[in-house]
């Protein structure tokens, strides 16, 4: 990117814009090293393969929390003594499930109720208009 021009020759301004055409291309080099040097997945891979013991170690760790989370907690030694908290309270999963167990109620609530008013209108309503309006029986010879 350089020119060739004799630097002598060259006003001070230009002087500066050939100065920083050569700083951005030196720039770009070291952009490039630098982004094949931090790249995360060479990262994670060099970590990985000098420390593959604390890796394995943490995802041992992880695992068994993952696992101690997701599951009930164990029964006290006396099954029937009520005066812990219930098997749907306990374990990770159960906190989760709370809330869409919540909404699902209200949404069967919202459905059994909008079923039963509509039911009880047709009940209701129809048979006020099937007995002013019954059929002829000359009509049905026709």
């Amino acid at each position: 990117m350089a020119r060739n021009i004799p630097t002598q020759k060259l006003s001070p301004k230009e002087q500066v814009l050939r100065d920083l055409d050569e700083a951005r291309a030196l720039l770009g080099a070291h952009v490039q090293l630098a982004s094949e040097a931090w790249n995360p997945r060479e990262l994670l891979k060099h970590s990985l393969q000098k420390h593959a013991w604390a890796w394995a170690l943490a995802a041992g760790v992880g695992g068994a929390l993952i696992w101690k989370l997701t599951t009930p907690s164990r029964r006290g030694k006396f099954d029937r003594d009520i005066s812990g908290a219930s098997d749907k309270k306990n374990g990770f999963i159960a906190l989760l499930m709370q809330p869409v167990l919540g909404m699902a109620r209200q949404a069967a609530l919202k459905y059994g109720s909008q079923f039963l008013q509509t039911y009880l209108t047709t009940q209701f309503s129809h048979p006020a208009a099937t007995s002013t309006t019954a059929p002829d029986a000359s009509q049905d010879h026709v």
